[in-house]
């Protein structure tokens, strides 16, 4: 069977090493000022599911870094590329599942929160540049492992053949986000449809929410 030669050198290009270990480091650190945040509220208001929605957040915490270190042990190891893509679903895996714990909770405890729209917009920048990041690792390597690719970009007509890189990624995610939708570009697969449809409905359950509080206190 004949191969692509382009599809080939597209499927290499889309997860450099560097920068995502890079954009995994961002997510950790995001994350990790989510649960702060909660921890602070939950211990602030004595809120009474306060040990049960800590140990959670403590159990997805402990998962998260353990993933992680993995992905970075298979990186120093130069792991096959298949093993490697494997390592990073996990993680990705873990990474959504402790996002919609993050965002589920605060939404649990919302109505716990300190009266301050500075700090609830806070919660609501970190939420969003989490899931931003997260489901733009998702797109690129879904679109590396799709054959003809996941997602159907629009072509540049000055650069025909530019390879596609991070901020295209960034891109879809973020409007996925802000839009609640795709744009200019089109889900070819059914995993891609799912992975937007979770991200949009997470983006409209944080709108519904924090967004209505915080423009609640503004009146």
């Amino acid at each position: 069977m004949a191969v692509d030669p382009g599809a080939t050198r597209r499927r290499e290009d889309l997860l450099p090493l560097r920068s995502t270990l890079a954009i995994f480091v961002v997510i950790q650190i995001v994350d990790q000022l989510l649960s702060r945040q909660v921890r602070s509220v939950l211990s602030i208001n004595e809120v009474a599911q306060e040990d049960s929605l800590a140990l959670l957040a403590l159990i997805s915490d402990v998962a998260f870094v353990v993933t992680l270190a993995a992905v970075v042990l298979g990186a120093l190891l130069r792991t096959r590329a298949e093993r490697m893509n494997r390592l990073v679903v996990v993680y990705l895996a873990v990474a959504t599942l402790n996002l919609i714990i993050n965002v589920a909770t605060l939404v649990l405890i919302a109505q716990y929160q300190a009266a301050e729209e500075l700090r609830l917009l806070g919660d609501l920048a970190l939420i969003y540049a989490n899931t931003v990041l997260v489901f733009a690792v998702w797109y690129r390597l879904l679109d590396a492992e799709t054959d003809h690719g996941a997602f159907e970009f629009p072509e540049d007509p000055a650069r025909p053949d530019r390879p596609l890189g991070w901020v295209d990624y960034l891109f879809l995610s973020f409007n996925t986000n802000a839009t609640f939708g795709p744009t200019a570009e089109v889900p070819h697969t059914r995993t891609a449809k799912v992975l937007m449809m979770v991200q949009t409905s997470l983006s409209l359950l944080v709108l519904v929410v924090l967004v209505a509080r915080i423009v609640g206190l503004g009146r």
